[in-house]
């Protein structure tokens, strides 16, 4: 259990300290994005203080935009650096869709990194996380869920960047979370669901499952840039086409 039971002779409100908690915990990695809170009575058993002072912190959370409540009841933690990062590059991406190719250089960039930590750090809960969305991709792929797929292919690499345990990398990764899905939708139409290519796909993702369940990092490592440069090299041939209606 993360949460801390508060200490009665603090002289903050205990509102102030159950929230300043879940934001370190935030903050620190520990509660990542899309996270959810224990219902409010486990938590407040937890944390040791009584639900008026708990629901107090929760409903300041929500107003500063730490978490948000759940379609299922109670809440989950909030993409903090979406608003800053996403909105804006995201909307120049669909304005631009060329820039796709900017976007695809920072994530061969963060993807390399990523695999790396995650290689060396990833615990068993990690690698349970890992292996899920990797099944999940492969099923998807071989089902021809082309719908969901690059939704299922960014859960993967996602579950890897959680796995890295630093902070600011994962936090950034879903940061840009919309960025890379709408450029996973983006090569996935521009391949036109060329099956021998999507083939290929899933041989590189494969690879990186491979190599990160190995705590192999270095192979990690190339495994990313392989398929990261493959995808750029996808857009160079479109970009190249007369007609490349695919990603206009």
């Amino acid at each position: 259990m993360p949460f801390l039971p508060i200490q009665s002779f603090t002289r903050k409100r205990l509102s102030d300290v159950v929230s300043d908690q879940i934001k370190q915990l935030i903050s620190e990695g520990t509660l990542m994005p899309g996270d959810r809170l224990p219902a409010e009575r486990d938590l407040a058993t937890q944390l040791g203080v009584s639900r008026p002072s708990l629901r107090e912190a929760l409903i300041r959370l929500e107003a500063d935009g730490y978490i948000e409540t759940s379609g299922r009841g109670g809440f989950t933690v909030v993409d903090v650096t979406a608003p800053i990062i996403s909105r804006p590059l995201a909307e120049l991406l669909l304005q631009n869709p060329r820039t796709s190719a900017d976007i695809l250089e920072l994530r061969q960039g963060l993807e390399s990194i990523s695999t790396v930590y995650a290689a060396q750090r990833a615990t068993a809960a990690d690698i349970k996380k890992i292996s899920a969305a990797f099944d999940a991709l492969k099923a998807g792929s071989l089902s021809g869920d082309r719908v969901n797929l690059a939704e299922l292919d960014a859960a993967f690499h996602l579950a890897i960047a959680d796995s890295t345990h630093n902070v600011a990398l994962a936090h950034v990764m879903h940061g840009i979370h919309t960025l890379i899905r709408e450029g996973m939708r983006q090569y996935h139409r521009l391949i036109d669901y060329d099956d021998a290519m999507e083939k290929q796909l899933m041989n590189q993702h494969q690879a990186i499952y491979d190599a990160v369940m190995a705590r192999d990092a270095q192979k990690a490592r190339k495994a990313a840039e392989r398929h990261l440069t493959y995808v750029r090299e996808m857009y160079k041939d479109d970009a190249a086409k007369p007609s490349a209606s695919a990603i206009s």
